[in-house]
C-alpha cells in the first residue's frame, strides 16, 4: 500500500474503526512511489458521537484537585484520547500536505501516526474500563484550529512536535503522579507509556528541526516558525522536565528558552 492511500483513507475516514486502520504488514509494507499533489487542510470528517461538540456545551478540564472523583478522571483521560485522535488526524493530513518532503519525514510520521493509533486505542480501553465509551462526552477541535498555518514541514514540526508534543513531557509525567496519588494505577501506567513514546516523537521533531534550522540557533528556527497557537509557554507545563528534553535530542541553550519564555 501506498503511504497517500493509507493516510488518506484515515483522513477522510468518518468512523473510529476507519480512522484507527492500519496496513496490512505494518510500516515495512508502505511504499512513497505516488505521493501525489498537495491535499490542502480541510476538517476531517467525524460522524456520530465522535462529532465536534457545539461550543455552547463543551466543557472545561478538570483541576488536578479533583481527580479523586472518578468522573474528573474520566473528564481528563477523554479530553487526552481526544488529543490522541486529532493528534493521528493530522500526522494522515501532513502525509497528504507534504508529499514532496524527505522520503525519511514521511516515513518517520507514517510512523509517529501510528503510535498515535496505538495510544487512543489505549485511552478508549481504560475509558471503557472506567464505563464510558469514547464520545460520551463533548468534544473539543483544538489541535484543528493550528492546522492551517502549517504551511511546511518545519512550521508542522515546531507545532506539533515541538509545542503540543513537548508539553506532553511535563503532562504525562505530572498526570501519572495525580493518578497514582488518587490510587489510579491502571491510568498512571498509561501515561507513563504515553511519557516514552512522547521522547520519541520530540526526538523526531528536533531531528528535522537541526534539519532545517539553517545559520540561526536551535530556538531562533523554532521561535521563527511559531504561530498565535503554539508559542514557546504552550510547548512546557507545569512541572518542566529538563532531562526529558536531553533525551529528545533538544540542546541546553533551546531547553532554558523554552524554560523561561515569557509571552
Amino acid at each position: 500500500m501506498e503511504l497517500r492511500e493509507w493516510a488518506l483513507r484515515v483522513f477522510s475516514a468518518d468512523t473510529l474503526e476507519e480512522k484507527l486502520v492500519q496496513p496490512t504488514g505494518g510500516l515495512k509494507s508502505l511504499t512513497d512511489e505516488a505521493p501525489g499533489e498537495v491535499v490542502p487542510w480541510s476538517r476531517p470528517p467525524r460522524s456520530g458521537k465522535i462529532q465536534i461538540a457545539p461550543k455552547g456545551i463543551r466543557i472545561k478540564f478538570p483541576s488536578p484537585r479533583s481527580l479523586q472523583h472518578k468522573d474528573m478522571r474520566v473528564r481528563c483521560l477523554h479530553t487526552f484520547a481526544n488529543h490522541e485522535l486529532m493528534a493521528l488526524e493530522m500526522m494522515a493530513w501532513a502525509l497528504l500536505a507534504f508529499p514532496q518532503a524527505d522520503s525519511n519525514f514521511r516515513r518517520g510520521l507514517a510512523s509517529v501516526l501510528m503510535d498515535e493509533q496505538r495510544h487512543f486505542r489505549l485511552y478508549a480501553e481504560r475509558l471503557q474500563e472506567m464505563g464510558v465509551q469514547f464520545g460520551d462526552l463533548p468534544i473539543n477541535d483544538h489541535f484543528w484550529r493550528a492546522a492551517s498555518h502549517l504551511t511546511d514541514p518545519l512550521k508542522w514540526v515546531c507545532t506539533m512536535h515541538l509545542t503540543f508534543e513537548q508539553a506532553n513531557l511535563d503532562h504525562a509525567p505530572f498526570y501519572a503522579r495525580q493518578f497514582r496519588g488518587v490510587e489510579d494505577q491502571k491510568s498512571a501506567e498509561l501515561m507513563d507509556l504515553i511519557f516514552r513514546d512522547e521522547i520519541k516523537h520530540v526526538r523526531f521533531g528536533s531531528h528535522w528541526l537541526k534539519e532545517y534550522q539553517g545559520e540561526q540557533t536551535l530556538f531562533g528556527a523554532f521561535l521563527g516558525n511559531c504561530s498565535a497557537h503554539n508559542m514557546p509557554d504552550r510547548a512546557r507545563g507545569m512541572e518542566f522536565q529538563e532531562e526529558a528534553r536531553r533525551k529528545a535530542g533538544l540542546d541546553e541553550a533551546f531547553i532554558s528558552a523554552v524554560k523561561n519564555w515569557q509571552p
